[in-house]
This record gives structure tokens, sequence and C-alpha cells, in this order.
């Protein structure tokens, strides 16, 4: 290099009889002095002889020729004519589609691509590409279009390349999803247990109850709501910030395993030593790869794949910077596949949610958002995400992520259509005949639009509540209208009702409702006692039994009637139990199984011990129905109880079972306010569907659902 050997190599290179024996010693030098190198072989004047050994018959010098193009500035620049990339569009070499990929790293390749048809051979290329090597080749190609404005516009109206884009997330979602498990965390509910058998004073438990009720709840939401609220501890100093937003910078690089994986970065630069051998060995496989094979080829693959598909939202997140280009990206497959890509993948690229940002912020196109119902797959996607849904949970990290986003993406969007522009496209809505389409326009009223004089002018509340009695009216309503979808894969329409009322619940009242909330200790083998085993010869017993004849279980009669209203009329008053000395009660097979009324009975019995245990939903759905029918206000009471089986059990997964229950019996004065709290702040778009399709086919239990819900949510929050 320092006696300008480069220059005399070039040189040589229009020798074809020694053309092989310069390439080899050419291939090592450009790994170890690649800028000297450039420089000397551009002064030889052989470009030309280095455009023609790509087009030789043999390929054996082709990938010298890319390598040298790509990594080079002064000799690329003697290579780049319109002539070589009408040459490389004529030829049929697999090779080309890499080499005219390598034009856009200058301004005059990228305009050339444009201009000459060249760009739309490489976006064929990217769209039916099966080689992880030429795919990665091409999305580095696309990276050097954010230079320029003609180009990334190109890229944003080709619906070949956005389409791809799409079709590569979905399928890398698919193949490595990776959906939010939540799990009850059982390190505070051992905290729960201690505290709970060890009372402390008042003034102590106000001092360490933030701290628990924070990491029980995480936060004070609603389901649907994306103000930041005042109640949650956490929150409460930095309420009206939102993370810092800002368009894509420098600092915001494309992904570097991209460029690292793509075939015409450069080589890494190593030291002197060892020249003689690299030359040696430069016709066997590169040291430095054969160090990489070492790595399993599933994990290469995946970790490649993943790069690509950070490469193509990186490009996706440049081009929602530009106005023009958002008018072509506002498509609900592109929401919903990076609404997807950042909830259902593990360590999304979180930056990736600015796409969504900038749609919210695009006021031109806020009547085509609010058609596609974008606030609803913002909130269903990112804001309600699992381990929100489950009291007890676990912190999840992503989650946490998903939700900030979601409610900062939501802010900004509610601050574009809560004006007269937006307004107006939402109260045109109310004017259709179509159930469907007015019922979509009061759910968006409810939850983006908050000044008071726009929500009087259109009465959205009771659209909604009126929506919610006709889609339950009948179970034949039901499955026609609250089971069917508004989009492909989005939540059902009777979930999207009950998720737009439950922003009318505030912080406040949630936190009222789960401060006293513990969790539901047995009691342990060996401990209590049991008031069926333990009663007395001369005590007068009361005996249980089946259809069959077959006894059930044998209590005493003063136990029963102190505790059930029901018995105690029974055996007390002027009945025929009572005159005629019967001591025996038959107990129906259609109401409980026998193992559950006997349960019921240790209850009744006021027994201590393991045999009270309630061990799943199913039971404590019995049970409460049992207290309702026999008159126990007691074992509703201990049901009900803070630390009771109910509030432990109650979940988005066993609403369909205590849904039905607090309706017809409303056992306790809390029984059915926790039940809606459920169902308005810790159930499913599945869950909310499977409860409700529980109770449409009574009419009265609907009746009073709604009406019990509209108190609720009106009055009571």
């Amino acid at each position: 290099m320092l006696s300008n050997g480069g220059f005399y190599l070039g040189k040589l290179l229009a020798n074809e009889n020694r053309r092989e024996e310069v390439v080899r010693i050419l291939k090592v030098l450009l790994k170890r002095h690649m800028n000297v190198l450039d420089r000397q072989l551009s002064s030889s004047g052989c470009s030309e002889h280095v455009i023609a050994m790509f087009f030789e018959k043999s390929d054996k010098n082709r990938q010298f020729v890319i390598d040298l193009f790509s990594n080079s500035i002064c000799i690329r620049e003697q290579m780049e004519t319109e002539r070589f990339i009408e040459q490389l569009l004529e030829c049929s070499i697999p090779e080309k589609n890499r080499m005219i990929a390598a034009f856009s790293q200058t301004a005059w390749g990228r305009a050339r691509l444009r201009t000459s048809g060249a760009l739309d051979v490489v976006i064929d290329v990217f769209s039916s590409s099966e080689h992880i090597a030429e795919k990665l080749a091409t999305v580095e190609a696309f990276r050097h279009f954010v230079h320029d404005t003609a180009g990334i516009r190109y890229l944003s109206e080709n619906l070949k390349f956005v389409n791809t884009v799409v079709r590569d997330v979905n399928n890398y979602i698919m193949s490595n999803r990776c959906e939010c498990e939540p799990s009850i965390d059982i390190e505070f509910v051992q905290k729960l247990s201690s505290s709970s058998r060890n009372p402390i004073s008042d003034e102590k438990i106000n001092t360490n109850m933030r701290e628990p009720i924070d990491q029980l709840h995480k936060d004070f939401y609603s389901m649907w709501s994306y103000d930041t609220p005042q109640t949650s501890p956490r929150r409460a100093q930095s309420a009206s910030l939102s993370p810092p937003y800002g368009v894509p910078s420098p600092s915001y690089s494309f992904p570097s395993s991209v460029a690292s994986s793509a075939s015409s970065s450069p080589a890494p630069q190593r030291s002197s030593e060892g020249i003689l051998d690299d030359l040696s060995d430069v016709e066997s496989e590169n040291e430095d790869d054969d160090k990489k094979e070492e790595e399993k080829e599933d994990v290469k693959k995946k970790r490649q794949e993943k790069s690509i598909v950070e490469g193509e939202l990186w490009l996706l997140t440049w081009l929602s910077q530009d106005d023009h280009n958002l008018q072509f990206l506002i498509r609900p497959d592109i929401v919903d596949c990076v609404v997807s890509y950042l909830r259902s993948t593990r360590d999304p690229e979180f930056r990736t949610y600015r796409i969504l940002r900038r749609m919210s912020t695009h006021r031109t196109h806020i009547y085509q958002l609010l058609d596609l119902q974008f606030h609803v797959r913002i909130l269903t996607g990112l804001c309600a995400s699992p381990c929100r849904m489950l009291k007890y949970a676990k912190s999840c990290k992503q989650c946490d992520k998903c939700s900030e986003h979601g409610r900062e993406i939501l802010r900004e969007f509610a601050s574009h259509v809560d004006n007269s522009y937006g307004d107006a496209h939402i109260n045109s809505q109310f004017t259709k005949e179509d159930f469907v389409h007015r019922t979509k326009g009061a759910i968006a009223k409810i939850v983006l639009v908050k000044e008071r004089i726009r929500l009087a002018k259109v009465p959205a509340l009771s659209e909604l509540f009126n929506a919610l009695a006709h889609v339950m009216s009948s179970p034949e309503n039901f499955r026609e209208l609250g089971k069917m979808t508004t989009y492909e894969n989005g939540p059902s329409f009777v979930s999207q009702i009950i998720g737009a009322l439950s922003i009318l619940i505030s912080g406040n009242k949630i936190k009222e409702l789960c401060e006293h909330d513990m969790w539901y200790f047995p009691v342990e083998e060996g401990n209590g006692e049991c008031a069926l085993e333990t009663a007395s010869s001369d005590q007068e017993m009361l005996h249980f039994m089946d259809e069959n004849d077959k006894e059930i279980a044998v209590a005493p009669m003063k136990n029963i009637c102190e505790n059930s209203h029901y018995f105690e009329g029974m055996y007390s008053s002027d009945f025929v139990e009572k005159t005629e000395g019967i001591r025996t009660f038959q107990v129906h097979s259609e109401s409980c199984l026998p193992e559950e009324f006997r349960l019921f009975i240790h209850l009744l019995s006021t027994c201590t011990s393991s045999c009270t245990t309630v061990s799943s939903a199913e039971q404590c759905a019995t049970l409460l129905a049992l207290s309702d029918q026999f008159l126990c206000p007691t074992i509703s009471k201990k049901l009900c109880a803070d630390d009771g089986p109910l509030r432990t059990y109650l979940n988005g997964n066993s609403l369909h079972l205590l849904l039905p229950v607090a309706l017809a019996t409303n056992a306790h004065p809390t029984l059915l306010d926790t039940v809606f709290l459920t169902l308005v702040r810790f159930s499913s778009s599945e869950n909310v569907t499977k409860a409700l399709e529980a109770i449409c086919e009574n009419s009265t239990v609907v009746n009073t659902f709604v009406e019990s819900l509209k108190t609720f949510l009106t009055t009571k929050c």
C-alpha cells in the first residue's frame, strides 16, 4: 500500500491470465486497507474491467465486485453509470439484484433507481425472495432512501412494498408469538396472609397500604381509560406528564444487526499480523464466518428474521414522519400489525409505536381513523393488556409499557377529535338508520369527547344503554349482534359497549372498591373444629337426604335454625315438619351436587375446620345461590367478606358463573358492586362476551342487569 500497490494491481486486472491471482490479493487488501485500496484502484482506471468481471460467465469473482462496489467510494463513483444499470436490468445473472440494491448508497444512484425502474426490481425481489441474506440486503438498500424525500414517498405509494412489510411482520408475529400470561404474585399474597393473621394499628395500616395497593392493581385506570389518574400513588406527581416524543432522530439508528448481517457490509478490520495466512486461506471460508457458524442455525435464523422485521418497521416509522406518506399508511392492516407486534412479541422495539402516534396527529384523516375504529383497536390492543385484567398479578414491564404508549396515542387522538371538526363526524353517525353505526358513534362519543357541551348535543350514554338492552334482549339478538365483530379479529360488539361504559367509572371508585381486598386463605388441616363431628348425642339432629334417601349430612338442629331463617321457620313454627316431628330434609339434585350441599351444611353449622374450605368459583356461586334460597345471611357475609373466597375467585374467567348468581340473588350489599367492577375493569373481551351470554336468556335478569349497571356507573361512580 505504501508503494501504491493498489494502482498497479488495478492495471493488472486488464490481463485476464493473471486476473484470478490479482483478485485473490485484492480480497485480502479490501478487508484490511479498504480506504487506501479504494483510492489507489480508482486512479488506475480499472472500473471498466471490474464491471466486465461481473458479467463473466464464471461467477467466482462476482462477490468480490459486489463487495468492492458496496464498500468503496471512489471506485463506485466511476462504476455508477447509466449504462451499467441498463446492463444489470437486461441480464439474467442471479447476483444482479444485490448489485442493483447497492446503488442506493449515493444520491445519484437512488435517483437513477427511481427513474430507470430499477427500484421496482428491488421491490419485487424484496417481496418475492425467500432467502434471508437477499432480504437483508434489500432492507439495507431501502434504509438509504430515508435521505431521499422523493424515494421515501415512492416507497410509501408502492402497494407491493407496504403489503410486503405487513405480510412479513404478521408472519414474524405468528411464528414468534409471546402473549403475556398473567400470574398471581404469590410473594405479595403471602404478605397479605401474614398481615391478616397479625393485625396492626389503623395508623400503620394507612401508611403501609399505599404500596400494596399499587402493587396489587398496578393503576386505577378503568379498562378503556386513557386519562392519567390522580389516585395512583406512583402517578400522582407526574399525572400531567407523558413519555417524550419526537421524530426519529439519528439516535434512533437503523438496527445494527441488519447492517452487520447484510452481505454488502464492510468486513471488520484486523491487525497486520498474519496477512500471509489470510492470503493462503482466501479461497476457503473466512475464519470469522467459521466462528459465526458455531451458532446454531435456528437461533441464527431467528436473529436474522428479527433484524429484517425491525428494519422494515424502522422504515415504516420514517415513512410516517411525512404527512404526505401518512395518507397511504392509515390502513387497518398496518394499525393491527403494529399493535400486534408491540403486544405479542418478546422484546419489541417500542419506538415503533411512533407510527401509531403520528397517525393520531394527522387531523386531515381523522374521519378515516374514526371509521376504522382506531380508538377501539388501540384500547383493546394496547391499553387493555392481559396482566392488567388480573388482580394480584405480577408486574409485567411490557404490558405496562404498551398501556402507557396506548394511552399516550389515545390522548393525542382525542385532542384532535374533541373539537367541532371531529365531533361533527361522530354526530353524523347518529342520523343513520343502521343500529351498528349509531352504536359505534356512541362508543366514539363517550370514549373520545370530554367537552360537556358537545356531549350534551347527542344522548350518547342513553344510546349505549339502549343498545346494550337491545343486544341482550334475546339469545338470537346476542348471537347476531352481541358476538359480531365490527372489524377483522376485533373484540365482540357487546364488549365494545361495556368497554365504552367503563370510561364512566372513576379511579377513586376503583380504589374504594379494591382498597380492602384480601386473599382467601382456607383453614389448614388439623386446625379448627367441625360442629358435625363434635355434636353431642343428646342434641337434636337434622338429617339431610338426597332423592334416593341416601344421607348427605347430619347437623345439629340448633345451629341450622340459628343461621337460616328458612329452617327456623320450618322447624320452629306450626309447619308440618314441627307438628309431626319430621327431622329429615330432602335435597333436590337439580339445585346442587351432594358434595356442595354438604359444604353448605358445614358452613351453616358454623364449623371452623378445613371442612368449610371453598375451593373454586363454581362452589362459591353454588353457595351464594343456596344461601339466598335458604335465607342464610351469615354465609353470604362470609363469602363476600374482604378476605372471603368471592374476592379471590372472582375474575374475568369466572365472571360467567358469578354474574348470574349476583343478579338473581344480590345476597350481600357489596356483591353486585364487586361483580360489576370485575366486569368493567378486570375482564377481557372474551370474558365479557361469555358472562353476558350466560344471562341473556332470562329477560328479567337482563332488565335487572341493565338497570343495576346504569345505577352503578352513573350514580355510584
